[in-house]
Order: structure tokens, then C-alpha cells, then sequence
């Protein structure tokens, strides 16, 4: 598996995902936390648009359940 660094100067698209980031660090929008609490949330949304319930463990999907209402709160406060 490539690193993260090996990825970036050899995976163009990658490259450009990196560098937006940074910019949109840079121009104070947003701060690193934000960004990766935005690509978890994304990934969670993604897999919850894509795995079937039958297929998800009752356990898996109640973790979901609570982490949907910590992320909610979260961002209520």
C-alpha cells in the first residue's frame, strides 16, 4: 500500500485533492479538524447510501445511529 506522500506525487487526481485541502486551510474556511470530521462524515454518509441493512450488523448500525446524534448535537451547540 502506497503512503500517503507516495500517493500525492504519484496520483494526479490525489495530488489535486491534497492541494485543495490545503487551500481551503490556507484561506481560514475551514481548519484541519473541520476537514477531517467533513471526510469521515462523507465516508459514513457514503456506506450508509450503499450497504443494505440486511446486511449490517444490528450492532454496526445502532454505532451509526449514535454517532448520527453525536454529530448532530455537535454541531447544534
Amino acid at each position: 500500500m502506497k503512503s500517503p506522500k507516495d500517493k500525492y506525487m504519484n496520483d494526479p487526481e490525489y495530488h489535486h485533492l491534497v492541494n485543495t485541502l490545503e487551500k481551503l486551510i490556507e484561506q481560514a474556511r475551514f481548519t484541519p479538524s473541520e476537514l477531517r470530521e467533513a471526510c469521515v462524515l462523507a465516508s459514513i454518509n457514503y456506506e450508509m447510501k450503499h450497504i443494505r441493512d440486511h446486511n449490517i450488523n444490528p450492532k454496526v448500525m445502532n454505532a451509526f445511529v449514535t454517532l448520527d446524534k453525536f454529530i448532530e448535537r455537535r454541531y447544534r451547540e
